[in-house]
């Protein structure tokens, strides 16, 4: 996709927070597309962030009621420290951890904007007649169905990887957190994305914010919604109150 403003800046910009760290590399990857897809005029356009860079919240692929409670009671806490140091608005750019917005809007009192929300409504709103939606997340991303009710709502089927794809898309993935070569890993990332499009996706959400670092619009024959991409689109709109005016790559 390729984006301009439609119309002049305000003046005056709103801070986002970023809960970030789930894993580092991602929460990076967010920040850098976040600069690069800024149409900025003057270095003063780009957005003001604070993020919490924290790789110490537990593994999001919970067991126990223990380990789900440690890890809300920790994004709650970054969330709330993130208001207030400034911010006027948080993102976070982890899919699975979506899982606790309930626990973490509680504690603050600004938007938050959801990843998953915002990568559907911007295929319902980009790509009408794309009805079939492959999902490629993590395996408790995929078990709290905070897709697949998102997809629901919007009218949209969705398709997920079969049990041994899945657990080969889990290993890239914490493959990539544990901070192993991204390069070897591509053309097996890309055989679970073409496996759902086998199964009649016809376009793919990589919802996991590893899975872009990976996989590219160019790998697949159908769309690629990278929710990464998305969050950082809505963030830089959200921050500026102006709306990008896209031009979409078919």
């Amino acid at each position: 996709m390729v984006f301009r403003l439609n119309k002049k800046r305000d003046k005056k910009q709103l801070i986002g927070g970023v809960i970030g760290g789930m894993g580092p590399l991602a929460t990076v990857d967010f920040m850098s597309r976040v600069i690069m897809l800024n149409p900025i005029k003057t270095e003063k356009d780009h957005v003001h962030l604070i993020v919490d860079q924290n790789p110490h919240v537990p593994n999001r692929q919970i067991k126990t009621s223990g380990q789900r409670d440690e890890i809300a009671s920790m994004l709650a806490e970054s969330a709330k420290k993130l208001e207030i140091a400034g911010a006027n608005f948080i993102v976070m750019p982890c899919n699975t951890a979506h899982m606790f917005t309930e626990e973490i809007k509680k504690v603050i009192d600004i938007p938050f904007l959801h990843i998953v929300e915002e990568a559907v409504i911007e295929i319902s709103k980009n790509h009408p007649k794309k009805m079939a939606v492959g999902i490629m997340a993590t395996s408790a991303c995929l078990e709290s169905k905070i897709y697949q009710e998102g997809l629901s709502e919007a009218n949209r089927s969705f398709i997920i990887p079969d049990e041994r794809l899945q657990e080969e898309c889990m290993k890239i993935i914490f493959s990539i957190k544990d901070g192993k070569e991204i390069n070897p890993m591509q053309n097996r990332m890309v055989k679970v994305a073409k496996h759902l499009i086998a199964k009649g996706a016809e376009i793919i959400i990589a919802g996991c914010t590893e899975i872009p670092l990976i996989l590219k619009a160019s790998d697949i024959e159908v769309p690629l919604i990278s929710s990464t991409e998305i969050l950082a689109l809505r963030t830089i709109e959200f921050a500026s109150g102006i709306e990008l005016e896209r031009n979409i790559i078919k």
